[in-house]
């Protein structure tokens, strides 16, 4: 598996972009930096590789160490729904893949150590280094990366929203909702009508200039084998159950949907289907399935006036309505 141009070689490693934050990886195989093109495909940009190395992230791999067995476990990553999921080839994708945690050694001010199975995890700042003996364990890397694209983007300050949502002539809208509320099939039928793909999971609200804005995230996509039929999605169904879905991975995204995880957009409606699902969809503190879980990069509360002004304009915007598209 190859490094993609996407990325850059510097002197003992590669450069990306990654949705927005320049980022290096110093000495891993391209199999593990080509995960981490994986996991966050549509949102890796050409890196620039002109002038002397500049990061926000720098992961470096250190010397063998042997990580410590004992101490909490903290999670890292946790799944959505239940349902069974395929993907595009029908094979069946593994759940358990989703649930993931991490070992707190210590956490003292100016270093948090961690492990994971053969691999020690030390943050200094803005430096990580993981030390294994032998491949760093499966999305460890990828992980890592998430946390701090998720606390950097919450400082803005924004906040994480469960929905799916879509773009027509530049400007948003959006369902919310618990699983089960027809986001999907809601986000579908609009690309059906003419919309574009932004979102069909998690999405960032801001303020900006007086205005709330929209900001996709680079993730998987589940759509349900009753949605693809009912809707004559191109998408195949392997002759699954209406409750299956078929699990399109991230670069599969970007290149079936054109999926743009760069820009904010103004959000013009919030669909909700009960007004009491609205405000916890909106992950004020943090979302259980992707949350902080670097000590020091835990961006902390947000700023009780910012989530005033945004609950504001959310509910200002809001439209209980089934799960359908209103024109």
């Amino acid at each position: 598996m190859s490094v993609s141009t996407a990325s850059a070689r510097t002197a003992d490693g590669v450069r990306l972009r990654i949705w927005g934050l320049d980022t290096e990886l110093h000495g891993f195989t391209e199999r593990e930096v080509a995960e981490v093109e994986e996991t966050f495909a549509g949102s890796v940009a050409p890196a620039d590789d002109a002038g002397p190395a500049s990061a926000d992230l720098i992961l470096r791999r250190g010397t063998t160490a042997s990580p410590e067995r004992s101490g909490r476990r903290r999670s890292r990553h946790r799944g959505g729904s239940s349902a069974r999921k395929f993907f595009l080839d029908g094979t069946p994708y593994r759940a358990e893949e989703q649930h993931r945690d991490i070992t707190v050694v210590s956490e003292t001010p100016g270093l948090d150590v961690y492990a994971e199975g053969p691999a020690r995890v030390e943050v200094r700042g803005n430096t990580v280094t993981v030390s294994c003996d032998g491949p760093v364990p499966p999305m460890l890397l990828a992980d890592i990366v998430e946390d701090r694209l998720l606390s950097r983007v919450r400082a803005v300050p924004a906040v994480q929203i469960h929905c799916a949502a879509w773009l027509r002539d530049g400007r948003a809208s959006l369902i919310t909702g618990d699983s089960g509320a027809g986001k999907t099939t809601t986000l579908f039928s609009a690309m059906r009508d003419g919309g574009v793909f932004l979102s069909n999971d998690r999405a960032f609200l801001r303020m900006h200039e007086g205005r709330l804005e929209v900001r996709s995230f680079p993730l998987p996509v589940n759509v349900g084998c009753g949605t693809i039929r009912s809707l004559g999605l191109d998408l195949p169904d392997h002759g699954l159950s209406d409750h299956d879905k078929i699990r399109l991975r991230p670069a599969e995204v970007a290149e079936r949907f054109a999926a743009d995880c760069e820009g904010w957009y103004p959000l013009d409606r919030v669909l909700v289907r009960d007004p009491a699902e609205l405000d916890r969809n909106i992950y004020w503190d943090e979302d259980d399935c992707h949350p902080f879980w670097v000590r020091s990069w835990h961006p902390g509360p947000l700023p009780a006036e910012f989530r005033a002004a945004l609950s504001e304009a959310v509910r200002a915007i809001a439209v209980t309505a089934p799960a359908s598209v209103p024109r």
